[in-house]
């Protein structure tokens, strides 16, 4: 197993203050791993990378004139790869997971509407015939008290007396 540190650690193997190592990982895009909290974990070969970028600016180089050689193993570079890959079918899986979880609860929303509707149209239902029925007991009785249906509709206009209506013109 490869031994692994943290940017404390290798700030003083190199006898530098700590943010300096960091902004030269950044300045320089130095491929460093990061635990959990994000913080630098650095490999013997990114230490060398380090101290080599430290000794050329104790030469009196400028950073921007600095060349580095990339030391990078080709573990490193098969890692990657499959290390995508990994992350890419998860992804992938997590993705399929959700988009089923989405159909699912789609296909119960869609249940449940169907029976609200469903109760809605039967309680319509209900109504229309308990209509219905009393319409039926409402003829029945005006049959039985020979009601014409004329006089239920229409208000009849009082009559005036034809004597009042002479003069009342």
């Amino acid at each position: 197993m490869e031994m692994v540190l943290k940017t404390k650690t290798v700030s003083e193997e190199l006898g530098v203050n700590p943010t300096t190592v960091q902004r030269w990982v950044r300045h320089f895009n130095i491929q460093c791993d990061k635990n959990e909290h994000g913080h630098y974990l650095f490999r013997q070969e990114d230490i060398e990378q380090l101290k080599e970028i430290k000794s050329q600016l104790d030469n009196g180089l400028l950073m921007s004139d600095i060349q580095i050689q990339s030391i990078q193993t080709t573990d490193k570079s098969l890692e990657l790869p499959t290390q995508f890959e990994e992350k890419f079918s998860r992804l992938n899986a997590a993705i399929e997971a959700l988009e089923k979880k989405i159909e699912e609860k789609a296909d119960a929303v869609v249940s449940y509407q169907m029976l609200q509707h469903a109760s809605e149209l039967e309680e319509l239902i209900k109504k229309m015939e308990n209509m219905e029925a009393r319409l039926q007991d409402l003829e029945v009785a005006l049959l039985k008290n020979n009601y014409p249906e004329e006089r239920l509709y229409v208000k009849e206009k009082p009559k005036k007396n034809w004597f009042v209506s002479l003069f009342t013109l």
